[in-house]
């Protein structure tokens, strides 16, 4: 498995970037911040994703208490880190109101990493912050 784009671009010409299951850990958590911060363009249903898909659609507009939209933002951040953070192997992911705060969004994703021949259980888990979605590793 490769190393995301922006970190082979901001690493050393001859040094390949090497990781070990924290370090891979946070490699993760630092791609899907940027990649679930960044918002991509309206796109034809049907269409396969390019690198111009980056992102997921603009989901200010969501209501966290309806169903319909909660499933529409699982579907845009599956179908992203599917498709640009191979590295996690999605199993589960969880959309649900904050507690305390029905207007905002909590959202668990649950799978494995995997680095070369090894594979570790993975929790990450996003939130809306001051500068956009922030997201922790468990």
């Amino acid at each position: 498995m490769r190393a995301p784009l922006f970190e082979r671009l901001s690493a050393e010409a001859d040094e390949a970037p090497a990781f070990d299951r924290e370090a891979l850990a946070e490699s993760v958590r630092q791609e899907l911040m940027r990649l679930l911060n960044t918002r991509r363009p309206q796109r034809v249903a049907g269409q396969p994703l390019t690198l111009l898909d980056y992102g997921i659609a603009d989901w200010a507009g969501l209501q966290a208490l309806r169903a319909d939209d909660r499933r529409l933002l699982l579907r845009e951040v599956r179908a992203a880190v599917q498709h640009f953070e191979p590295r996690l192997q999605l199993s589960d992911i969880d959309v649900e109101p904050s507690p305390g705060q029905p207007q905002r969004l909590s959202i668990r994703l649950a799978g494995r990493l995997r680095e070369g021949q090894h594979t570790w259980p993975a929790t990450f888990l996003l939130a809306s912050g001051d500068e956009g979605i922030e997201v922790r590793h468990e």
